[in-house]
């Protein structure tokens, strides 16, 4: 039997011979991970060691655990339990069902649409009104991290607010809903998911008969990509292991980008304080990625417990970093380039585009049907088969064959609105809320670029409503068999030859909602993972401007992956050149100047504007973190009330033959949005303010009208 790890590497094969007491396997991107799982099982069950029937190999998804039995199965072994943790749970409560107490024989688990309709119903008794499935997703969403945290409805708001988590909706009506939603469960005999973790575990815990038959049954347990794993999963696992010491954990804490949905790598990282005695084993070399692309990649996100990739792969080109001036024409650039290596032989299904957010999918998905690239988005439906897109265009069509000769923009845009989008207001968090907002912009960005890139949209209604369905019927038509476009998060555990990183700008790459130094750090995980999907040739590419025309600043992150970007590329470390344009990505908040000043990757001073980085002057500038000339185009709430404010002092000059800037200077506009005085005579009596009377009434109107 030893001639069955013949083919592996030393570390694996020291992996693979690591059959009993705790086991840690480090495995690095493109190291052979579930080649080395795989035989590791197989060969402790074909010399022997090991009964197949006893031994549990613990996954995230159903395709790992599938993939893992065709694998085992594949080299002649059968029987060893491949399960999720759900799947191990689930067999757990159905097996000792009678001692939990409760109704009926065995557990009877939620479908996926009944459980969304008692979310709906729930959510519509605490609120009085028909929730809408924005809402419906945020709360459910809320609830899931919750109970993954192992947080009770009780504990929720508290611990949602100690983990910045700033849902779209109100933390009172999580907590009301999903109480309503337990209710209803028990009152219909029903579970979740979630519910089967704290049943398995409960039953392990609290029954040592129960825990002994199972511990007998999985005295072998191996738990693969063990940095995503939660507390409430971890709960489970230490109730089946219990006192035992055959475990192995599988994971890449350099991989460790699922904080936001609760896994806690901790459990990865600190494996050896619970078991001291345990083995570790570091997979290090890479058979993926070129040295050149591993270079990089070892440039980011470096952690302690794991050791730098070693390549195995010939030379390829060096990774490339590309500045363009537009979003629009980064993403018309990336489409060229991607024909030219398809011309040079390359198949599209070994194309990847990478990026942080989903609102740049519209944008990559357009780029490439006018270049006539066929395109897939990985396990996601495309842009125009989003469910609030589809219902936007739905009314926009039915609005744009009554008016056709009404301006298309603007109709869009007033579709938008009806629909709750306010372009100078997007949701806090990164939430169901944020994730429809951003698809509106996204829209409202490729309608405008319908014209050619002028921003500004001439065509009437019929023409625009042909062209978007045109775009959005040469997108469906394309098929599944093209260049994949992925999140950065989609993308793991999947590789291509040729893959390009775009959106490398800061407030992007690393998120502008990234704000503690665990949350940078997570960023750069995120980075690491998409860099590391990469066989041959890696493109990193980054717009100067966007959307928006808001100048951008290059991701901080690009100076520690290569010498020449850090030479060719301006430096976030210095202020920009002066300009009367905000330096930021659309609706964000700005990246760096918006962090704590410890969790900063590139810290600028706190008195720097946080748009242009100019020295702030005044106290109210300083607090309000943005200078005078910046705060028109500043996003949300505090950029729309500025610019209603200037417009007053328009109208005011219009109608009283003054220059507007006498009437309101720049410091007073300042003072003004920084003080927010209520009646007219507060106004009046703001230093650089020269207004009274209905002016005045109508500023003050303005600045509490938020």
């Amino acid at each position: 039997m030893s001639g069955l790890l013949d083919g592996l590497d030393p570390s694996q094969r020291e992996a693979a011979e690591a059959i009993f007491g705790p086991v840690c396997i480090i495995a690095g991107a493109g190291t052979g991970k579930t080649r080395t799982v795989t035989y590791r099982l197989a060969y402790a069950v074909m010399t022997g060691q090991l009964h197949a029937e006893r031994a549990l190999a613990v996954t995230h998804s159903k395709k790992a655990a599938a993939e893992l039995g065709e694998r085992l199965s594949g080299l002649g072994v059968a029987g060893v339990d491949a399960r999720t943790f759900h799947a191990g749970a689930l067999r757990v409560a159905a097996q000792f069902w009678a001692v939990t107490g409760r109704p009926g024989e065995s557990p009877v688990v939620l479908g996926e649409r009944d459980s969304w309709r008692v979310w709906r119903d729930s959510l519509r008794a605490v609120t009085g009104k028909e929730p809408d499935n924005v809402t419906v997703r945020e709360v459910t969403d809320e609830v899931a991290w919750a109970r993954s945290r192992l947080v009770g409805p009780e504990d929720y708001q508290s611990a949602s607010s100690s983990a910045d988590r700033n849902p779209g909706v109100d933390p009172r009506t999580v907590t009301e809903a999903w109480q309503r939603y337990t209710n209803r469960k028990a009152a219909i005999e029903r579970v979740d998911f979630a519910d089967l973790l704290e049943i398995a575990a409960d039953v392990l815990h609290a029954d040592p008969q129960a825990a002994l038959r199972v511990r007998s049954r999985w005295a072998h347990v191996t738990v693969d990509e063990y940095q995503d794993t939660d507390p409430a999963q971890q709960r489970l696992l230490d109730a089946i292991v219990g006192d035992g010491q055959d475990v192995c954990v599988v994971g890449d804490p350099r991989q460790a980008i699922y904080s936001w949905k609760g896994a806690d790598p901790g459990y990865l990282t600190d494996f050896t304080r619970r078991y001291p005695s345990a083995r570790v084993i570091n997979l290090e070399r890479n058979y993926r990625s070129s040295p050149q692309i591993l270079k990089w990649a070892n440039r980011a996100a470096v952690d302690r417990t794991a050791k730098p990739l070693v390549a195995t792969q010939p030379a390829g080109p060096s990774p490339k970093v590309h500045r363009l001036e537009t979003e629009s024409a980064e993403a018309s650039w990336v489409a060229g380039a991607i024909r030219r290596v398809l011309a040079a032989g390359t198949r599209p299904a070994q194309v990847a585009v990478l990026y942080r957010y989903n609102s740049a999918q519209a944008r990559f998905e357009a780029a490439m049907t006018r270049a006539g690239i066929a395109s897939r988005v990985a396990e996601d439906v495309t842009f125009f088969e989003r469910e609030e897109i589809r219902s936007v265009l739905a009314r926009f069509g039915t609005l744009a064959r009554a008016q056709p000769d009404r301006d298309g923009n603007e109709l869009l845009l007033s579709v938008l609105g009806d629909a709750g989008f306010d372009p100078d207001s997007p949701p806090a968090g990164l939430g169901a809320a944020r994730a429809r907002w951003e698809s509106f912009q996204a829209l409202a960005e490729l309608v405008q670029g319908l014209s050619g890139g002028s921003g500004k949209l001439s065509s009437d209604a019929r023409t625009t409503l042909g062209e978007v369905n045109a775009l959005a019927r040469r997108n469906v038509d394309m098929g599944s068999d093209g260049v994949t476009l992925a999140t950065l998060h989609r993308s793991k555990g999947l590789e291509w030859d040729v893959v390009f990183v775009v959106g490398m700008a800061d407030g992007c790459v690393p998120s502008s909602f990234a704000t503690t130094p665990a949350q940078l750090a997570e960023e750069e995980r995120l980075l690491h993972v998409g860099i590391t999907r990469a066989r041959r040739e890696l493109h990193l590419t980054w717009a100067a401007q966007n959307a928006r025309n808001w100048d951008n600043r290059p991701s901080p992150y690009l100076e520690q992956l290569s010498a020449k970007s850090a030479t060719s590329l301006p430096s976030p470390l210095a202020p920009p050149r002066r300009t009367s344009k905000p330096t930021r990505t659309s609706g964000r908040p700005t990246g760096a100047a918006s962090r704590p000043a410890a969790a900063r990757v590139a810290p600028h001073s706190i008195s720097s504007c946080a748009h242009c980085a100019e020295p702030l002057k005044g106290a109210s500038s300083r607090r309000l973190g943005v200078c005078a000339d910046c705060v028109r185009a500043a996003p949300g709430a505090l950029g729309r009330i500025a610019r209603q404010a200037i417009q007053v002092s328009l109208d005011a000059a219009n109608a009283t033959g003054k220059v507007p800037e006498k009437l309101l200077s720049g410091e007073g506009l300042l003072r003004l949005l920084d003080k927010r005085p209520s009646t007219a005579e507060e106004v009046a009596a703001t230093l650089g303010v020269n207004m009274s009377g209905k002016w005045a009434n109508r500023m003050a109107a303005v600045l509490h009208d938020s």
